[in-house]
């Protein structure tokens, strides 16, 4: 067995060994959680629950037709759902509902 290691051998274990420094300390902070005050207001992770919103993001809007958010962005280029641009696209309520009402079948 060689054990003689050359500059570049011993370099790029220490490079190694940094990487894996570097990834085990990543890892550590991801899991540090900090512990809001009691005071502090919560804010909910998800603002599609919140009814008095007329403006709903993609995401929101594909929960609320019971579609994906592939399938809505489709529609919007297809020109089968109207929805506002800017920086993400922005889906009106009101635009949501007449769809539905619009696209509702009656069986016998």
């Amino acid at each position: 067995m060689n054990t003689d290691f050359s500059i570049d051998s011993t370099k790029m274990i220490s490079n190694v060994f940094a990487f894996h420094a570097q990834t085990h300390t990543r890892q550590v902070n991801l899991s540090v959680r900090t512990i809001p005050d009691d005071d502090a207001p919560v804010q909910p992770k998800d603002s599609c629950t919140d009814a008095a919103a007329r403006l709903m993001s993609t995401s929101c809007a594909a929960r609320y037709l019971g579609k994906s958010v592939w399938t809505i962005r489709r529609m919007v280029f297809a020109g089968e759902l109207r929805a506002i641009r800017g920086k993400h696209l922005k889906f009106d309520r009101r635009d949501l509902d007449l769809w539905i009402e619009a696209n509702k079948e009656q069986f016998k």
